[in-house]
This record gives structure tokens, C-alpha cells and sequence, in this order.
């Protein structure tokens, strides 16, 4: 079990201020202080450090909450090890494209055993992450882009992210130049999602945003999204898998917007998250 210093620590690293940290810790400022240069004294690194009145966390934090974050992990596994039972219980989060189009197969198959049980989670990657990271989850699934310093990660398999669009629109099909795109009207999901992060980043390299296209919707639904594809005539950029969703809609290239994608098992503690994988796929 993590001591109080370190939930000082983990509170401060999530709150950013002294004053909020000690209201939810139900402490004073001093007694966060003073838990804080223990354990700085303790490993003999600065973990926090002001500039001006701007707080801010040093590499060492990084370090030491990603090695507290694997610790949690291990603990929850550790205590699910105690219970008497048969029954294997795995709870991971997945991003919307792969929690809704890639993995059902192999959740299906694994619920076929009357011995396990699942709890599955679909969010955008922001919040997958924040669920990792309190140990609410034991590994998460993620499409396209995360911070890869502060995570464990494996690759799960690679997709090609491209434009899909209506079977009826004109680039249905085939292969345009970037120019010919921002002349559509384009949805795209909602902010601190893989897909949206992905495509936002390809267009920031070529000097360019989601307002050089004729108009952006944002919606946080991929039933939403393909309906608006298919009947309004707009297009979006996601992984393969959603073109497969309806009959109707279908893909095309943009030779100048080549984008890798790619999903990627996440977790904190490597030991515990790849016992789970191995279990579920």
C-alpha cells in the first residue's frame, strides 16, 4: 500500500497547486510541504519547482509518478490474487474506433467462458489514460497519438488511417491532392481523441488546420459521424475499420497526406497488463 507522503505527492502532481491539494487531502499547506521535501529528501531529486508563481513538475516527478503508477497496478493485481474464486476479471478502456469496430471478436470470444468477466470501457484517450493511471483500468487500447514517456506501450497492430467518404462523392475511391480536400465540408471527433489528435498534427505539419477546410463539425460519435458521411455529403480522415461500419460509405487517399496510424496496448505495469492481454486476445 502507497503511503500518505506518496498520495501528498500524486495529489500535488495531479492538482498543480498546494492550496487545492491540501482542501482534498483535508491538510495544511505546511503539512503538504513538508511531505513533499521528505520525499524529495528522501530520493534526493527536486520533484516540484516554481518559476516565479508558476508551478511546474521536473523529469524527476515524471519518473517517480509513472514508478508509483506501476506500483498501484501491481498492488490492485496483488489484491484480486486474494480473493477465492474462480471467476478472471479484466477491465481494460479502449478508444471509440477500437472499442467499437476492432476488438468486439475477441470479446465475444473471451466472454464465451462462463469464468470471465469484463468490464470495458470506450472513451477518447485523455480520459483512458486518467482511468490508467488511478489503476481504474488494467490496460488500455489506444488508436494514434499519446505521450510515450510516460507510459508502458506495446504495438497492437497497425491500420491505415485515410479519408473515407459517401460511395456517391466525388473522391470515392480514389486518390486527390490536400488542395481539393479543403473545398469539403469535414467532421472530425472531439477534442483529446486519437483520431482527431492524429489528423490535426499531419495538418499542423503542413502548415495548415481544420479551419482551411469549407467548414468543421465536431461530433463525439461514430454512428453520428459515418450518418453525416453518407447523407450530407462530408467527408473525415479515421482508421480503415470505419468504412467497414455501412455499405454505403467508402474510402480515398490523399497522395500528399500520407499518415502512419497505428494502436498501441498502454499500461502502467507491464507484468500485470500483459498477463490480461494474454488472457483476452
Amino acid at each position: 500500500m502507497l503511503n500518505y507522503r506518496i498520495n501528498t505527492f500524486l495529489t500535488l502532481y495531479e492538482e498543480m497547486n498546494y492550496r487545492r491539494t491540501a482542501e482534498k487531502l483535508n491538510m495544511t499547506q505546511p503539512g503538504v510541504t513538508q511531505h513533499i521535501h521528505y520525499l524529495e529528501n528522501h530520493y534526493g531529486v527536486k520533484l516540484f519547482e516554481y518559476d516565479g508563481r508558476i508551478l511546474s513538475r521536473t523529469k524527476n516527478a515524471e519518473y517517480l509518478k509513472r514508478h508509483f503508477d506501476s506500483i498501484k497496478a501491481e498492488e490492485k493485481a496483488l489484491a484480486e490474487s486474494f480473493v477465492n474464486s474462480d471467476m478472471i476479471n479484466i477491465s481494460i478502456g479502449a478508444t471509440k474506433t477500437i472499442g467499437e469496430f476492432v476488438i468486439v471478436p475477441q470479446i465475444r470470444s473471451f466472454l464465451k467462458n462462463p469464468n470471465h468477466n469484463l468490464e470495458l470501457v470506450i472513451d477518447n484517450t485523455e480520459i483512458l489514460l486518467q482511468k490508467l493511471e488511478q489503476s481504474e483500468i488494467d490496460f488500455a487500447i489506444i488508436e494514434g497519438v499519446f505521450d510515450k514517456s510516460k507510459y508502458g506501450y506495446h504495438l497492437y497492430k497497425k491500420e491505415q488511417f485515410i479519408g473515407i467518404c459517401a460511395k456517391s462523392h466525388p473522391f470515392s475511391g480514389k486518390t486527390v491532392l490536400l488542395e481539393d480536400v479543403f473545398n469539403q465540408d469535414i467532421v472530425v471527433r472531439e477534442q483529446f481523441s486519437g483520431t482527431r489528435t492524429l489528423m490535426q498534427n499531419a495538418l499542423r505539419d503542413r502548415g495548415f488546420s481544420f479551419a482551411n477546410f469549407k467548414k468543421c463539425t465536431s461530433v463525439n460519435n461514430f454512428s453520428v459521424i459515418c450518418d453525416l458521411i453518407a447523407n450530407n455529403g462530408a467527408i473525415t480522415f479515421a482508421y480503415e475499420p470505419i468504412s467497414r461500419c455501412r455499405d454505403d460509405l467508402a474510402i480515398f487517399y490523399v497522395s500528399d497526406l500520407q499518415i502512419p496510424g497505428e494502436f498501441n496496448y498502454v499500461y502502467c505495469n507491464e507484468r500485470v497488463a500483459n498477463e490480461k492481454i494474454k488472457l483476452l486476445f
